[in-house]
């Protein structure tokens, strides 16, 4: 880690940092407080670095990978020093990132996003899905459990926000909205004894790509267990203010944690390093496990997709559960008993990836029995891709 670059002006302004990870850390001293809680408040102490890795301030280099990203949360949420807070300000390329519980193939257009370069990720908190590029600015505060509140952290950004001149408020379902617009959806994090609340910022993103890769194909066709997304009308910052950029909403949300939490300084700001010797091998390690289909597709609730058609020769109406990412169950019934005769095709899907290429490979040679099999199979086929076209198989090792 290095000292980041900071303005002479405020004390707070960040300079050059096109792509950056800012992290601000402090620690709460009780028994300093204790003795002096009207002049001290807040105060930072050592170095992240040190063995102790008590409260210190990072900032990250030009990384826009999102695994690693979420594994550098993570490894702040449990290593930080209980008592320290912590803002942590970072970038993506384009990703849909979809909450620990949520089903993949009913949120999001696998297809349109493999085909528009973008990635999937899955995080570890709750919530619904988002939308991440580099026109969004996601933000992390990592602080002890016990001064968790659900609209902390938000109404620290939409104070933030109001110093830029944009009339930023958090919404009853705790959002920062503009003009009943959401500029930034949020999630958090329990532990015994910490909390993360981040949340993202729309300042100039790619609202179509966002609205098309968050609709998915075949949302009414699949009943899940898991959590759904609650579609809002959204807004970037620039619609509110053309002098808003992520330079400008970091510096801002930067003064606001100063004032709410304790004072930041130069020695407050550090640049992070993924390289650095004291993280690289947990958040290797944790950056690995977050890319894996095991945890993208595999950690889904269970979810049956349905859907029916009408040929010529009978109304098929195919059930289809999938476990964890798995087909564990099919269905195929006709005036609600099931269809005769195909049986090779219900034990072809069985135990495979929910994913289109391999669904077709297994129904393959269902193919070659008759006409009607080549029917049903094209019709499987294409009702799969319709939700799982830009799903990947399991690699090797990465079992399903």
């Amino acid at each position: 880690m290095h000292a980041g670059s900071l303005s002479a002006g405020s004390g707070l302004e960040l300079a050059h940092l096109a792509f950056f990870v800012l992290v601000y850390m402090l620690t709460l001293h009780t028994h300093i407080l204790s003795r002096r809680r009207a002049q001290v408040g807040l105060h930072m102490v050592r170095p992240l670095s040190q063995a102790s890795a008590a409260a210190s301030a990072a900032a990250g280099k030009k990384c826009t990978d999102p695994y690693t990203n979420l594994a550098f949360e993570d490894w702040l949420l449990r290593t930080s020093d209980p008592d320290s807070y912590v803002l942590y300000l970072w970038r993506n390329r384009p990703t849909i990132v979809i909450g620990r519980n949520q089903n993949p193939w009913k949120e999001c257009n696998l297809g349109l996003m493999s085909s528009r370069g973008v990635q999937l990720a899955r995080r570890s908190s709750g919530g619904g899905s988002v939308y991440h590029d580099l026109g969004n600015t996601n933000y992390t505060v990592v602080l002890p459990r016990a001064a968790f509140a659900r609209d902390l952290c938000a109404s620290m950004v939409a104070r933030a926000l109001q110093d830029e001149d944009i009339p930023a408020y958090v919404n009853a379902r705790h959002d920062v909205a503009v003009d009943g617009k959401k500029v930034s959806g949020s999630a958090f994090k329990l532990t015994s004894r910490r909390a993360f609340h981040h949340g993202t910022m729309l300042i100039d993103t790619d609202l179509e790509r966002l609205n098309g890769c968050l609709r998915s194909r075949v949302h009414g066709e699949i009943t899940a267990l898991g959590v759904d997304s609650v579609r809002s009308s959204v807004a970037n910052l620039r619609e509110y203010s053309w002098a808003i950029d992520h330079l400008t909403f970091c510096n801002a949300v930067m003064r606001e944690f100063s004032r709410t939490f304790g004072m930041l300084g130069p020695d407050n700001v550090c640049v992070w390093d993924e390289q650095s010797q004291d993280t690289v091998g947990r958040v290797e390690q944790e950056s690995s496990r977050l890319r894996s289909w095991q945890w993208l597709y595999g950690q889904t609730p269970r979810f049956v997709h349905a859907f029916e058609k009408t040929f010529a020769w009978a109304q098929v109406l195919a059930r289809i559960t999938v476990y964890h990412g798995v087909v564990a169950e099919v269905s195929l019934e006709q005036g609600g008993r099931e269809l005769p005769g195909f049986d090779s095709a219900r034990q072809a899907l069985v135990g495979a990836p929910y994913e289109a290429a391999e669904i077709e490979r297994r129904l393959a040679p269902v193919r070659r029995q008759g006409v009607q099999a080549d029917e049903l199979c094209t019709w499987l086929v294409g009702k799969v891709s319709d939700a799982a076209s830009g799903a990947p198989a399991p690699v090797s090792g990465d079992s399903a």
